[in-house]
Protein backbone atom coordinates (compact mmCIF):
# COMPACT_ATOMS: atom_id res chain seq x y z
CA UNK A 1 0.00 0.00 0.00
CA UNK A 2 2.83 2.41 0.83
CA UNK A 3 4.34 1.66 -2.58
CA UNK A 4 1.09 2.73 -4.27
CA UNK A 5 1.15 6.08 -2.48
CA UNK A 6 4.73 6.70 -3.63
CA UNK A 7 3.93 5.83 -7.25
CA UNK A 8 0.79 8.02 -7.17
CA UNK A 9 2.78 11.00 -5.83
CA UNK A 10 5.48 10.50 -8.47
CA UNK A 11 2.82 10.42 -11.20
CA UNK A 12 1.36 13.71 -9.91
CA UNK A 13 4.81 15.34 -9.97
CA UNK A 14 5.74 13.81 -13.31
CA UNK A 15 2.71 15.01 -15.27
CA UNK A 16 3.10 18.67 -14.29
CA UNK A 17 0.94 20.31 -16.94
CA UNK A 18 -2.02 18.05 -16.29
CA UNK A 19 -1.56 18.33 -12.54
CA UNK A 20 -1.46 22.14 -12.72
CA UNK A 21 -4.71 22.23 -14.71
CA UNK A 22 -6.41 19.99 -12.15
CA UNK A 23 -5.02 22.00 -9.24
CA UNK A 24 -6.29 25.24 -10.78
CA UNK A 25 -9.79 23.79 -11.10
CA UNK A 26 -9.80 22.78 -7.45
CA UNK A 27 -8.32 26.09 -6.30
CA UNK A 28 -10.88 28.18 -8.19
CA UNK A 29 -13.71 26.15 -6.64
CA UNK A 30 -12.25 26.39 -3.12
CA UNK A 31 -11.51 30.12 -3.37
CA UNK A 32 -15.02 30.85 -4.69
CA UNK A 33 -16.69 28.92 -1.88
CA UNK A 34 -14.51 30.40 0.87
CA UNK A 35 -15.03 33.97 -0.32
CA UNK A 36 -18.77 33.62 -0.80
CA UNK A 37 -19.17 31.72 2.47
CA UNK A 38 -17.15 34.38 4.33
CA UNK A 39 -19.20 37.16 2.78
CA UNK A 40 -22.47 35.51 3.77
CA UNK A 41 -21.17 34.91 7.32
CA UNK A 42 -20.18 38.57 7.65
CA UNK A 43 -23.57 39.65 6.33
CA UNK A 44 -25.35 37.44 8.88
CA UNK A 45 -23.19 38.83 11.67
CA UNK A 46 -23.70 42.44 10.61
CA UNK A 47 -27.46 42.05 10.25
CA UNK A 48 -27.71 40.28 13.61
CA UNK A 49 -25.75 42.93 15.49
CA UNK A 50 -27.57 45.75 13.70
CA UNK A 51 -30.95 44.35 14.75
CA UNK A 52 -29.77 43.76 18.30
CA UNK A 53 -28.25 47.21 18.69
CA UNK A 54 -30.98 49.17 16.95
CA UNK A 55 -34.25 47.48 17.93
CA UNK A 56 -34.24 44.20 19.82
CA UNK A 57 -31.45 43.99 22.37
CA UNK A 58 -30.42 40.46 23.32
CA UNK A 59 -33.28 39.62 25.69
CA UNK A 60 -36.70 41.21 26.21
CA UNK A 61 -38.74 40.76 29.38
CA UNK A 62 -42.54 41.17 29.49
CA UNK A 63 -45.35 40.57 31.91
CA UNK A 64 -46.80 37.07 31.46
CA UNK A 65 -49.36 37.11 28.64
CA UNK A 66 -48.24 40.40 27.09
CA UNK A 67 -47.41 38.97 23.67
CA UNK A 68 -50.70 37.09 23.45
CA UNK A 69 -53.17 39.50 25.02
CA UNK A 70 -51.32 42.81 25.39
CA UNK A 71 -52.82 44.29 22.22
CA UNK A 72 -56.36 43.56 23.50
CA UNK A 73 -56.06 44.74 27.11
CA UNK A 74 -52.75 46.62 27.32
CA UNK A 75 -53.42 48.07 30.77
CA UNK A 76 -53.43 44.56 32.28
CA UNK A 77 -50.11 43.48 30.78
CA UNK A 78 -47.73 46.31 31.58
CA UNK A 79 -44.84 45.95 34.01
CA UNK A 80 -45.38 48.13 37.08
CA UNK A 81 -42.74 50.35 38.65
CA UNK A 82 -42.22 47.73 41.37
CA UNK A 83 -41.78 45.01 38.75
CA UNK A 84 -39.27 47.13 36.84
CA UNK A 85 -37.23 47.85 39.96
CA UNK A 86 -37.10 44.22 41.10
CA UNK A 87 -36.33 42.82 37.63
CA UNK A 88 -33.65 45.44 37.02
CA UNK A 89 -31.86 44.55 40.27
CA UNK A 90 -31.88 40.84 39.39
CA UNK A 91 -30.70 41.37 35.82
CA UNK A 92 -27.92 43.77 36.76
CA UNK A 93 -26.59 41.22 39.27
CA UNK A 94 -25.72 38.83 36.42
CA UNK A 95 -22.31 38.82 34.78
CA UNK A 96 -22.24 39.62 31.09
CA UNK A 97 -25.08 42.14 31.30
CA UNK A 98 -24.18 45.60 29.99
CA UNK A 99 -27.48 47.33 30.70
CA UNK A 100 -31.25 46.95 31.01
CA UNK A 101 -33.63 49.65 29.88
CA UNK A 102 -37.44 50.08 29.81
CA UNK A 103 -39.59 50.73 26.75
CA UNK A 104 -43.23 51.65 26.38
CA UNK A 105 -44.65 50.85 22.96
CA UNK A 106 -47.45 52.91 21.43
CA UNK A 107 -49.08 53.60 18.10
CA UNK A 108 -50.98 56.59 16.86
CA UNK A 109 -51.17 59.43 14.37
CA UNK A 110 -48.49 62.06 13.93
CA UNK A 111 -49.77 65.20 12.34
CA UNK A 112 -48.64 68.61 11.20
CA UNK A 113 -51.07 71.17 9.93
CA UNK A 114 -51.34 69.50 6.51
CA UNK A 115 -51.22 65.71 6.87
CA UNK A 116 -51.33 62.82 9.32
CA UNK A 117 -49.30 59.62 9.23
CA UNK A 118 -49.77 56.44 11.26
CA UNK A 119 -46.73 55.82 13.44
CA UNK A 120 -45.32 53.15 15.71
CA UNK A 121 -43.32 54.51 18.60
CA UNK A 122 -41.22 53.76 21.65
CA UNK A 123 -41.04 55.63 24.90
CA UNK A 124 -37.41 55.23 25.96
CA UNK A 125 -34.84 56.11 28.58
CA UNK A 126 -32.53 58.24 26.35
CA UNK A 127 -29.40 57.79 28.46
CA UNK A 128 -29.49 53.99 28.38
CA UNK A 129 -30.98 53.75 24.91
CA UNK A 130 -28.06 55.67 23.40
CA UNK A 131 -25.82 52.74 24.43
CA UNK A 132 -28.21 49.97 23.47
CA UNK A 133 -29.14 51.51 20.11
CA UNK A 134 -25.59 52.23 18.99
CA UNK A 135 -26.36 50.94 15.47
CA UNK A 136 -28.92 53.71 14.92
CA UNK A 137 -27.41 56.73 13.18
CA UNK A 138 -28.48 60.35 13.59
CA UNK A 139 -28.94 61.72 10.06
CA UNK A 140 -30.18 65.19 11.04
CA UNK A 141 -30.34 67.18 14.25
CA UNK A 142 -29.09 65.63 17.49
CA UNK A 143 -29.77 62.73 19.80
CA UNK A 144 -32.56 62.61 22.36
CA UNK A 145 -31.63 63.47 25.97
CA UNK A 146 -33.47 63.19 29.26
CA UNK A 147 -33.94 66.94 29.52
CA UNK A 148 -35.77 66.98 26.16
CA UNK A 149 -39.10 66.28 27.86
CA UNK A 150 -41.19 66.75 24.72
CA UNK A 151 -38.41 65.93 22.24
CA UNK A 152 -38.78 63.28 19.55
CA UNK A 153 -36.65 61.42 17.04
CA UNK A 154 -38.33 60.51 13.76
CA UNK A 155 -37.31 57.77 11.35
CA UNK A 156 -35.75 59.28 8.24
CA UNK A 157 -38.63 58.15 6.01
CA UNK A 158 -41.22 59.61 8.39
CA UNK A 159 -39.19 62.82 8.69
CA UNK A 160 -39.18 63.21 4.90
CA UNK A 161 -42.85 62.25 4.44
CA UNK A 162 -44.00 64.97 6.84
CA UNK A 163 -41.69 67.48 5.14
CA UNK A 164 -40.66 68.67 8.57
CA UNK A 165 -37.41 70.07 9.91
CA UNK A 166 -35.53 70.05 13.18
CA UNK A 167 -37.24 72.31 15.73
CA UNK A 168 -40.76 71.91 14.37
CA UNK A 169 -43.63 71.07 16.70
CA UNK A 170 -46.02 68.26 15.75
CA UNK A 171 -49.04 66.67 17.42
CA UNK A 172 -49.04 63.02 18.43
CA UNK A 173 -52.49 61.48 18.77
CA UNK A 174 -52.86 58.12 20.48
CA UNK A 175 -55.02 56.01 22.76
CA UNK A 176 -54.58 55.60 26.49
CA UNK A 177 -54.39 52.21 28.20
CA UNK A 178 -58.12 52.39 29.03
CA UNK A 179 -59.13 53.14 25.42
CA UNK A 180 -59.57 56.90 25.56
CA UNK A 181 -58.02 59.28 23.04
CA UNK A 182 -55.21 61.61 24.05
CA UNK A 183 -52.84 64.00 22.29
CA UNK A 184 -49.47 65.50 23.17
CA UNK A 185 -47.21 67.97 21.42
CA UNK A 186 -43.72 66.91 20.44
CA UNK A 187 -40.69 68.80 19.22
CA UNK A 188 -38.67 67.25 16.39
CA UNK A 189 -35.03 67.24 17.49
CA UNK A 190 -33.59 64.82 14.96
CA UNK A 191 -34.00 62.17 12.26
CA UNK A 192 -32.63 58.64 12.64
CA UNK A 193 -31.75 55.72 10.39
CA UNK A 194 -32.18 52.18 11.74
CA UNK A 195 -31.02 50.56 8.51
CA UNK A 196 -34.47 49.12 7.73
CA UNK A 197 -36.55 51.29 5.43
CA UNK A 198 -39.99 50.06 6.53
CA UNK A 199 -39.14 50.80 10.15
CA UNK A 200 -37.81 54.27 9.33
CA UNK A 201 -41.06 55.12 7.53
CA UNK A 202 -43.10 54.78 10.74
CA UNK A 203 -40.75 55.07 13.72
CA UNK A 204 -40.92 57.74 16.40
CA UNK A 205 -38.95 57.74 19.68
CA UNK A 206 -39.84 59.97 22.61
CA UNK A 207 -38.95 60.18 26.28
CA UNK A 208 -40.50 57.44 28.41
CA UNK A 209 -42.25 59.94 30.69
CA UNK A 210 -43.84 61.67 27.68
CA UNK A 211 -45.08 58.32 26.32
CA UNK A 212 -46.52 57.51 29.76
CA UNK A 213 -48.32 60.87 29.77
CA UNK A 214 -49.78 60.02 26.36
CA UNK A 215 -51.11 56.68 27.60
CA UNK A 216 -52.00 57.74 31.17
CA UNK A 217 -49.87 55.02 32.76
CA UNK A 218 -46.78 54.51 34.89
CA UNK A 219 -46.05 51.07 33.48
CA UNK A 220 -43.77 49.91 30.67
CA UNK A 221 -44.29 47.37 27.89
CA UNK A 222 -40.95 45.60 28.23
CA UNK A 223 -37.46 45.65 29.59
CA UNK A 224 -34.68 45.25 27.04
CA UNK A 225 -31.38 43.64 28.07
CA UNK A 226 -28.07 44.22 26.28
CA UNK A 227 -25.25 41.71 26.81
CA UNK A 228 -21.54 42.08 26.25
CA UNK A 229 -21.44 38.92 24.09
CA UNK A 230 -24.21 37.71 21.81
CA UNK A 231 -22.98 34.10 22.15
CA UNK A 232 -23.92 34.19 25.85
CA UNK A 233 -27.59 34.98 25.19
CA UNK A 234 -28.97 31.52 25.92
CA UNK A 235 -26.83 31.04 29.03
CA UNK A 236 -27.90 34.38 30.53
CA UNK A 237 -31.53 33.69 29.61
CA UNK A 238 -31.51 30.39 31.52
CA UNK A 239 -29.97 32.08 34.54
CA UNK A 240 -32.56 34.87 34.50
CA UNK A 241 -35.46 32.45 34.05
CA UNK A 242 -34.35 30.56 37.14
CA UNK A 243 -33.92 33.80 39.12
CA UNK A 244 -37.38 35.06 38.16
CA UNK A 245 -38.99 31.81 39.31
CA UNK A 246 -37.13 31.88 42.61
CA UNK A 247 -38.32 35.44 43.26
CA UNK A 248 -41.93 34.82 42.26
CA UNK A 249 -41.89 37.10 39.21
CA UNK A 250 -44.56 36.15 36.66
CA UNK A 251 -42.87 37.25 33.47
CA UNK A 252 -42.04 35.89 30.04
CA UNK A 253 -38.84 36.37 28.08
CA UNK A 254 -37.83 36.32 24.45
CA UNK A 255 -34.39 36.42 22.87
CA UNK A 256 -33.41 38.39 19.79
CA UNK A 257 -33.38 35.06 17.91
CA UNK A 258 -37.10 34.57 18.57
CA UNK A 259 -37.99 38.14 17.68
CA UNK A 260 -35.92 38.60 14.49
CA UNK A 261 -38.34 37.24 11.86
CA UNK A 262 -36.75 39.28 9.05
CA UNK A 263 -33.31 37.94 10.00
CA UNK A 264 -34.51 34.34 9.68
CA UNK A 265 -36.14 35.00 6.31
CA UNK A 266 -32.91 36.47 4.94
CA UNK A 267 -30.84 33.56 6.31
CA UNK A 268 -33.21 31.02 4.76
CA UNK A 269 -32.94 32.79 1.40
CA UNK A 270 -29.15 33.07 1.41
CA UNK A 271 -28.65 29.53 2.71
CA UNK A 272 -30.60 28.33 -0.32
CA UNK A 273 -28.63 30.57 -2.68
CA UNK A 274 -25.32 29.49 -1.14
CA UNK A 275 -26.25 25.83 -1.36
CA UNK A 276 -27.17 26.21 -5.03
CA UNK A 277 -23.92 28.06 -5.81
CA UNK A 278 -21.94 25.36 -3.98
CA UNK A 279 -23.52 22.64 -6.13
CA UNK A 280 -22.83 24.56 -9.37
CA UNK A 281 -19.21 25.40 -8.48
CA UNK A 282 -18.39 21.88 -7.32
CA UNK A 283 -20.11 20.34 -10.33
CA UNK A 284 -18.08 22.48 -12.74
CA UNK A 285 -14.90 21.60 -10.84
CA UNK A 286 -15.81 17.90 -10.93
CA UNK A 287 -16.34 18.00 -14.71
CA UNK A 288 -12.98 19.68 -15.20
CA UNK A 289 -11.19 17.17 -12.98
CA UNK A 290 -12.93 14.19 -14.61
CA UNK A 291 -11.98 15.46 -18.07
CA UNK A 292 -8.34 15.85 -17.03
CA UNK A 293 -8.28 12.38 -15.47
CA UNK A 294 -9.77 10.85 -18.64
CA UNK A 295 -7.00 12.49 -20.64
CA UNK A 296 -4.49 10.96 -18.22
CA UNK A 297 -5.98 7.51 -18.74
CA UNK A 298 -5.78 7.87 -22.52
CA UNK A 299 -2.19 9.12 -22.44
CA UNK A 300 -1.10 6.40 -20.04
CA UNK A 301 -2.81 3.44 -21.70
CA UNK A 302 0.50 1.66 -22.49
CA UNK A 303 1.68 2.28 -18.94
CA UNK A 304 -1.54 0.79 -17.58
CA UNK A 305 -1.04 -2.26 -19.81
CA UNK A 306 2.51 -2.69 -18.49
CA UNK A 307 1.35 -2.44 -14.88
CA UNK A 308 -1.36 -5.02 -15.48
CA UNK A 309 1.13 -7.32 -17.29
CA UNK A 310 3.40 -7.17 -14.25
CA UNK A 311 0.63 -8.57 -12.10
CA UNK A 312 -1.29 -5.54 -10.81
CA UNK A 313 -5.00 -6.21 -10.29
CA UNK A 314 -7.78 -4.06 -11.66
CA UNK A 315 -8.50 -2.85 -8.14
CA UNK A 316 -4.88 -1.73 -7.70
CA UNK A 317 -4.96 0.19 -10.99
CA UNK A 318 -8.21 1.87 -10.02
CA UNK A 319 -6.89 2.81 -6.56
CA UNK A 320 -3.71 4.22 -8.11
CA UNK A 321 -5.69 6.81 -10.07
CA UNK A 322 -7.96 7.58 -7.13
CA UNK A 323 -4.89 8.10 -4.91
CA UNK A 324 -3.47 10.53 -7.46
CA UNK A 325 -6.78 12.44 -7.40
CA UNK A 326 -6.67 12.47 -3.58
CA UNK A 327 -3.21 14.06 -3.67
CA UNK A 328 -4.38 16.64 -6.19
CA UNK A 329 -7.49 17.37 -4.10
CA UNK A 330 -5.49 17.84 -0.91
CA UNK A 331 -2.81 20.02 -2.50
CA UNK A 332 -5.35 22.07 -4.49
CA UNK A 333 -7.57 22.59 -1.43
CA UNK A 334 -4.67 23.71 0.77
CA UNK A 335 -3.38 26.13 -1.87
CA UNK A 336 -6.93 27.37 -2.50
CA UNK A 337 -7.47 27.97 1.23
CA UNK A 338 -4.25 29.97 1.53
CA UNK A 339 -5.06 32.11 -1.49
CA UNK A 340 -8.64 32.60 -0.29
CA UNK A 341 -7.41 33.86 3.11
CA UNK A 342 -5.15 36.39 1.37
CA UNK A 343 -7.96 37.55 -0.92
CA UNK A 344 -10.48 37.75 1.92
CA UNK A 345 -8.19 39.89 4.05
CA UNK A 346 -7.34 42.08 1.06
CA UNK A 347 -10.99 42.67 0.10
CA UNK A 348 -11.94 43.41 3.73
CA UNK A 349 -9.05 45.85 4.11
CA UNK A 350 -9.93 47.61 0.84
CA UNK A 351 -13.36 48.59 2.28
CA UNK A 352 -15.31 48.30 -0.97
CA UNK A 353 -18.83 49.68 -0.44
CA UNK A 354 -21.82 47.47 -1.25
CA UNK A 355 -24.93 49.01 -2.85
CA UNK A 356 -27.89 49.53 -0.54
CA UNK A 357 -29.74 46.18 -0.24
CA UNK A 358 -33.51 45.93 -0.92
CA UNK A 359 -35.53 47.04 2.09
CA UNK A 360 -32.51 48.66 3.71
CA UNK A 361 -31.54 52.29 3.97
CA UNK A 362 -27.82 51.89 4.63
CA UNK A 363 -24.83 50.93 2.52
CA UNK A 364 -21.99 49.00 4.12
CA UNK A 365 -18.42 47.93 3.30
CA UNK A 366 -17.76 44.41 2.07
CA UNK A 367 -16.35 42.20 4.81
CA UNK A 368 -15.31 38.58 4.33
CA UNK A 369 -14.95 36.51 7.47
CA UNK A 370 -12.27 33.83 7.57
CA UNK A 371 -13.58 31.17 9.95
CA UNK A 372 -12.23 27.70 10.57
CA UNK A 373 -15.58 25.93 9.99
CA UNK A 374 -15.82 27.43 6.50
CA UNK A 375 -12.17 26.62 5.75
CA UNK A 376 -12.14 22.97 6.80
CA UNK A 377 -15.55 22.22 5.28
CA UNK A 378 -14.44 23.74 1.97
CA UNK A 379 -11.12 21.86 2.07
CA UNK A 380 -12.93 18.57 2.65
CA UNK A 381 -15.41 19.38 -0.14
CA UNK A 382 -12.57 20.16 -2.57
CA UNK A 383 -10.80 16.89 -1.78
CA UNK A 384 -13.97 14.80 -1.98
CA UNK A 385 -14.93 16.32 -5.33
CA UNK A 386 -11.50 15.44 -6.73
CA UNK A 387 -11.83 11.85 -5.49
CA UNK A 388 -15.41 11.41 -6.73
CA UNK A 389 -14.59 12.94 -10.12
CA UNK A 390 -11.76 10.43 -10.56
CA UNK A 391 -13.82 7.30 -9.89
CA UNK A 392 -15.16 6.89 -13.43
CA UNK A 393 -11.81 7.54 -15.18
CA UNK A 394 -10.13 5.20 -12.69
CA UNK A 395 -12.76 2.53 -13.37
CA UNK A 396 -12.23 2.90 -17.12
CA UNK A 397 -8.47 2.51 -16.63
CA UNK A 398 -8.96 -0.65 -14.58
CA UNK A 399 -11.14 -2.23 -17.28
CA UNK A 400 -8.57 -1.88 -20.08
CA UNK A 401 -7.58 -5.19 -21.62
CA UNK A 402 -3.87 -5.93 -21.22
CA UNK A 403 -3.24 -6.87 -24.86
CA UNK A 404 -5.10 -3.84 -26.22
CA UNK A 405 -3.32 -1.50 -23.82
CA UNK A 406 0.09 -2.93 -24.76
CA UNK A 407 -0.64 -2.53 -28.50
CA UNK A 408 -1.38 1.17 -27.92
CA UNK A 409 2.32 1.75 -27.11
Amino acid sequence: MGFRYKIALLNVLRNRRRSIITLLSIQVAVISLVLFGGFVASMYDGMRENMIRSQLGHIQIYKQGFNQYGHIEPEKYLLTQQDVKKITELVESQSGVELITPRLNFSGLLTNSNQSIAVVGNGINPDKESLLSSAITITQGEDLFSQDIDGALLGQGLFNALNTKVGDYLTLLGSTTDGAVNAVDIKVIGAINTGIRDVDNRLIRINLTHAQDLQFTQGVSRLVVLLSDTEQTQIVLEQLTQLFKQNGLIVETKTWFELADYYHEVIKLFDGVFGFIQVIVLFIAALSIANTMMMAVMERTPEIGSIRALGATRYEVMMLFITEACYLGLIGSVLGILLAILLANGITTAQFIMPTPPGSSQSYPIRIFVSWPILWKTAIAGTLVAILASIYPAFKASRLQINQAMRAA
